[in-house]
């Protein structure tokens, strides 16, 4: 007789291996780190955190340009952008302008600058004119080339000058604004600056009247005495 071995002891073995190559591959897929919702570069979620920072920018001379200060930073690394809350940015060219709005969004290289709401320019006064304000709810800005622009309505004032259009285009080097759309403003002579009124005189009481002597009751002219008629003689009788 030949010993033909059973066709279900010949798989026997090969269907065991196979079971554990399975096991083998589910354990080492179960112990690596579960990525949560797929490729991280896939989401926009962010890979690192910063509170209360500073960024401080040079020029080609070594000169500090500007600086980027906020509360709260968040990097998203699918599109290299940054979200900054509560941001400053300050340009030190003199004299010095200062932004600040909710919320900032930076580009990779903080090249592109988005402010959102809120947002308030105050470029400082010089020779003694009063500081340029302007307000808006969303500026882009480009520090390197310190322009500025908006596409919705914005308000400049100076002292109690003010001016608003509906899109401005802005030159933080030339100080030069321009506003475009419906165009409308009010302007002061002295750029401005609030005027006092002139002091009044002050009010000087009259000195007090002398008081004028009384006059003196004129004497009465002193009554004569009336002098009695004198005695006529009497007649003598004639003899």
């Amino acid at each position: 007789m030949s010993s033909r071995a059973h066709p279900v002891a010949t798989l026997f073995p090969l269907v065991l291996a196979g079971l554990l190559a399975a096991l083998s591959f589910w354990l080492d897929i179960a112990s690596r780190p579960q990525k949560i919702g797929g490729d991280a570069k896939l989401r926009h979620d962010p890979d690192y955190m910063v509170e209360n920072f500073r960024l401080r920018r040079f020029d080609t001379e070594g000169a500090l340009q500007h600086t980027v200060l906020g509360d709260h930073l968040r990097h998203y690394p699918d599109d290299d952008s940054t979200v900054v809350l509560a941001p400053r940015l300050t340009f030190h060219r003199a004299p010095p302008t200062n932004i600040t709005a909710r919320k900032a969004l930076l580009d990779s290289g903080a090249k592109h600058v988005e402010f959102l709401g809120n947002v308030r320019v105050t470029r400082s006064g010089i020779a003694g004119k009063p500081n340029s304000v302007l307000l808006t709810e969303h500026l882009h800005t480009y520090p390197d080339d310190e322009i500025a622009t908006t596409t919705v309505p914005a308000t400049i004032t100076q002292g109690l000058s003010n001016i608003t259009g509906n899109r401005m285009n802005t030159n933080n080097k030339t100080a030069i604004y321009e506003l475009e759309g419906a165009v409308h403003g009010v302007f002061f002579k002295n750029r401005g600056k609030a005027v006092a009124p002139p002091a009044a005189a002050p009010i000087v009481a009259p000195p007090p009247a002398t008081p004028k002597p009384a006059a003196k009751p004129k004497p009465k002219p002193k009554a004569k005495p009336k002098s009695s008629p004198a005695a006529k003689p009497k007649p003598k009788p004639v003899r």
